[in-house]
């Protein structure tokens, strides 16, 4: 009887050693896989200084085998100047690159990548920083999203809006305005006397949209923040 007991806990104890490394292997090499990817910022360079704008920014996503093609990514940039940050959220592409624009205005800024693999703990590059000194200033009208949120409209037809002044707040006219939707350059206008610029959309098809616009005029360049609406 005692050998049968003796024999039970001994199976017991070898099946629980067996779970234990079974555990101990899956987890290492599920933390291995995690550590063999890497995010690192390409450009710009650290400190680099800037007087246009909007601004690349870029990284890649590699692990031992070379890029990592439509790996999730957010890119944080936080404004030393006013606290606030923004996310802009995309994938690397064929070259395992994840690049965007950034509006940046007149300011320092710091910035870093973060991966956002399924059932992955996020990578995180090294943080890097640049900063920006531009003569105009590019002010969103409408639709600007508030700080709590993306703006919510219900109509499929908008006027994007923005005014362009210089650091005196005076009007700026026939300073060429470009406006951007997700990045991607989709309108020109000149401003008129009061430094007005709009962009009038129709149609547009249900979805989140992010939106700015640069203005340049004599060689002066100014952009307005990122703003994010969404067409319901």
């Amino acid at each position: 009887m005692r050998d049968h007991s003796k024999r039970r806990v001994e199976v017991a104890a070898v099946a629980a050693v067996y779970t234990l490394f079974l555990i101990v292997g899956l987890y290492t090499q599920t933390a291995s896989t995690v550590d063999a990817v890497s995010v690192e910022i390409v450009s710009p360079p650290e400190g680099m200084q800037f007087q246009s704008s909007p601004v690349e920014l870029a990284a890649i996503v590699t692990n031992r085998k070379g890029p990592l093609f439509n790996v999730s990514a957010t890119i944080t940039v936080r404004s030393l100047t006013t606290g606030e940050a923004d996310e802009l959220i995309g994938a690397t592409n064929e070259d395992g690159i994840f690049e965007v624009l950034f509006p940046a205005q007149s300011g320092d800024y710091a910035w870093y990548v973060a991966t956002n693999m399924e059932g992955y703990p996020a990578i995180v590059s090294r943080p890097r920083s640049f900063s920006t000194k531009l003569a105009l200033i590019v002010e969103c009208l409408d639709p600007c999203s508030p700080k709590y949120g993306p703006l919510v409209r219900h109509s499929q037809y908008l006027l994007l809006q923005v005014i362009v002044t210089d650091v005196n707040r005076n009007p700026v006219e026939s300073a060429n305005v470009t406006f951007y939707v997700n990045s991607i350059v989709v309108y020109s206008e000149l401003t008129d006397p009061r430094g007005l610029a709009r962009m009038p959309w129709s149609k547009i098809p249900l979805g989140s949209y992010t939106w700015f616009a640069t203005a340049t005029k004599d060689g002066e360049v100014g952009a307005s923040r990122l703003s994010t609406f969404v067409v319901e």
